[in-house]
């Protein structure tokens, strides 16, 4: 799907696939991310406790833009 496909969904929360494509964050950036325990946040949705594999990996919209928004401010320096 495209950019512009994704920007008529209104939903809260996104797949991988869907966060590259509309934020264009690559999906395995975001499994390095996760696997090292740092990076936008997300959520596991169906995983069985005490297991580290399986379930659906979610980002939170609301999240993803307050990152987004917070990471590309400008400081401007007085000379």
């Amino acid at each position: 799907m495209t950019k512009k496909k994704y920007m008529n969904i209104n939903r809260k929360y996104l797949r991988p696939s869907e966060v590259e494509a509309i934020y264009g964050i690559k999906q395995g950036t975001l499994a390095k991310q996760r696997s090292q325990g740092f990076g936008l946040p997300y959520v596991i949705i169906g995983r069985k406790p005490n297991k580290r594999k399986g379930g659906i990996i979610l980002y939170d919209v609301e999240d993803l833009d307050h990152a987004c928004k917070s990471k590309n401010k400008v400081e401007h320096l007085q000379l």
